[in-house]
C-alpha cells in the first residue's frame, strides 16, 4: 500500500501527468525507513490532475472518433479505433487511471480523512462520481463496493451491475453535498489552491454535484420513466447562472503541464487524429461561429474533416485554440451542459423547451468565441424544438467532451453513418474489458464484443 499511495501522490505533484497520451504510474521499491504521510491535499490534487488527464485523453478520443467529432488515421494507433478495431489491450491505461489513481485516491479520502475533513471528501465524491460514471459508461459493469479492500483479502473484486453503480453514483452525490454544506468550523483545514478547480468554493461543487445528478438522471430516460422529472428537479437545485460555475480541466501550459489535446499533436503523434467532417460540416452548413475557434485551419487555411472511411487524408484540420492551445482549459460539467439537461428535460415533458435551449447555445458561443452570439444565430439553431434538435446542438456544444457518445447511444441523435469499411459497419457502443482484468480478476464481467450494449442503452 506504501508504494502505491506514493505513486499517487508523485502523480500529483507532478504535472508532468498531463504530458503524454497515456498515464502510467511509477513503481517505487517499499523502504520501510521511508514511511509515506497522505494528506487530504495531496490526494485532492492527485484526483483532480488524474481527472484532467482522463477527461482529454484515450476515452475522450475513442469517443469523439465514433461520434465523428473526430477522427483517426493510419499514421498511428487512432487508425484501428477509427476502423472500429478496439481490442482489450487499447484501454489498459485508460483503465488504470481512472482506478488506479483518481478513485483510489478518492477511496483513500474517504476511508482516512471523512470525518475530520468533509470539504475534502466532498469534492472527492464529486470527483468519484464523474469518474465512476466515466467507467460505467464505457465499460457497463465495473467493480465499485469491492474495489480497493485488498488489505481485506478481496483481490478479486467483484463487478457491481451498471444498474447497480448508477444507484450509487446518485447516493455517492448526496453525500457528498451533505459534506459541503457542513459549516467550515468541522474542517481541521479547508482546500484551497490545492483545489485547482474552485480553490475550495464549496457552493460551486455543490451545483456541479447537482449537474451530475441530472447528468446521470436524464441518462436512464431508456430505462426510467421519471428520468425526465428527475433531472429537471436536479438542474433546478443546481442552480447554475453563467460559464462561471463550469468545472474545467485545468492545465498550467508549462512544458510539464500542457493541455492534453495541444500535447498530442505536438509531440510525437502530430497527424495521428483530425475533426470529423460530420462534426465541421454541421458547423459549416450553419454559419456557426465557433467554427474558426473549434477548428484549426486545415493545410489550404480552411476548415475541413475526415470521413469516417477515410484514415488517409492528413492535410484536414486539427482541433482548434478554444481547446487546444497549451493551457486552454476544457469544460468538463458546464452550465452549457445544465441548460441543454434542462431543454430535453422540459421537452420530454411536454413543457416549454425553447429558453432552455437557447440559454444553452448561448453559453457555449460565449464559452468558446468570448463573444456573445448574434440574436440571429441564436434564432436559427433553436428554431425547432424537438429532441432530434436538442440533441444536434448539445453535440456540437460537448465537443470533447463524453456527453455526444452517450447521447448517441441513448437517443439515436445525430443520426450518424458508420464507416462502411470498418471492421464492424456498426458505431460501437462500449469498450471491450482490458485485458488485465480478463486475466487476473475471476470475477470480473468480461465482455469483448464493442456491439454489445450496455444497460442503459435500450435502442
Amino acid at each position: 500500500m506504501k508504494k502505491y499511495i506514493k505513486s499517487i501522490i508523485l502523480s500529483a505533484l507532478s504535472i508532468s501527468l498531463l504530458t503524454g497520451c497515456q498515464t502510467e504510474l511509477d513503481t517505487f521499491n517499499e523502504n520501510p525507513n521511508n514511511p509515506i504521510v497522505t494528506t487530504p491535499s495531496l490526494l485532492l490534487a492527485a484526483m483532480e490532475v488524474s481527472t484532467f488527464s482522463t477527461h482529454t485523453s484515450g476515452l475522450i478520443r475513442n469517443a469523439g472518433i465514433f461520434t465523428q467529432q473526430l477522427a483517426g488515421t493510419n499514421v498511428g494507433q487512432m487508425g484501428p479505433i477509427a476502423r472500429y478495431i478496439v481490442s482489450e489491450n487499447d484501454v489498459t491505461n485508460e483503465w488504470n487511471n481512472v482506478y488506479g489513481t483518481t478513485l483510489m485516491s478518492g477511496h483513500l479520502l474517504t476511508r482516512d480523512f471523512a470525518a475530520d475533513y468533509p470539504y475534502y471528501n466532498g469534492i472527492g465524491q464529486v470527483l468519484t462520481a464523474l469518474n465512476l460514471g466515466y467507467a460505467t459508461d464505457m465499460w457497463g459493469d465495473v467493480p465499485y463496493d469491492e474495489a480497493f479492500r485488498a488489505e481485506e483479502g478481496i483481490k478479486a473484486p467483484k463487478y457491481n451491475t451498471q444498474e447497480e453503480i448508477y444507484t450509487r453514483l446518485q447516493s455517492i452525490l448526496d453525500e457528498a453535498i451533505v459534506n459541503l454544506q457542513k459549516p467550515a468550523a468541522s474542517n481541521l483545514s479547508v482546500p484551497k489552491t490545492d483545489d485547482f478547480i474552485f480553490a475550495g468554493d464549496t457552493q460551486k461543487w455543490i451545483k456541479i454535484a447537482y449537474v451530475l445528478k441530472a447528468r446521470y438522471a436524464l441518462r436512464l430516460s431508456q430505462v426510467d420513466t421519471g428520468a425526465a422529472q428527475k433531472a429537471l428537479t436536479y438542474i433546478n437545485q443546481a442552480a447554475l447562472t453563467s460559464n462561471a460555475n463550469d468545472a474545467n480541466a485545468f492545465f498550467p501550459g508549462t512544458a510539464n503541464g500542457w493541455n492534453q489535446w495541444y500535447a498530442f499533436n505536438n509531440g510525437n503523434r502530430e497527424n495521428y487524429l483530425k475533426v470529423g467532417k460530420y462534426f465541421v460540416d454541421a458547423l459549416k452548413n450553419s454559419a456557426d461561429p465557433r467554427l474558426k475557434f473549434s477548428i484549426g485551419l486545415d493545410a489550404n487555411e480552411d476548415y475541413t474533416g475526415n470521413a469516417a472511411e477515410d484514415q488517409e487524408t492528413l492535410s484536414t484540420s486539427y482541433i482548434g485554440d478554444a481547446y487546444a492551445l497549451q493551457d486552454t482549459p476544457v469544460g468538463m460539467v458546464t452550465f452549457a451542459e445544465a441548460k441543454f439537461i434542462e431543454a430535453e428535460a422540459k421537452f420530454r415533458l411536454g413543457q416549454n423547451a425553447q429558453p432552455a435551449l437557447e440559454a444553452a447555445v448561448a453559453a457555449s458561443v460565449l464559452k468558446v468565441t468570448k463573444t456573445p452570439a448574434t440574436p440571429a444565430f441564436l434564432a436559427s439553431a433553436t428554431a425547432t424544438v424537438d429532441l432530434a434538435n436538442i440533441i444536434k446542438q448539445k453535440y456540437l456544444a460537448l465537443f470533447l467532451t463524453m456527453e455526444p457518445y452517450n447521447d448517441y447511444r441513448r437517443t439515436g441523435f445525430p443520426a450518424l453513418i458508420p464507416n462502411a469499411l470498418s471492421n464492424t459497419k456498426t458505431i460501437p457502443v462500449r469498450l471491450p474489458t482490458p485485458d488485465q482484468e480478463r486475466q487476473y480478476n475471476a470475477n470480473a464481467t468480461v465482455v469483448s464484443n464493442v456491439t454489445s450494449k450496455i444497460w442503459w442503452d435500450k435502442d
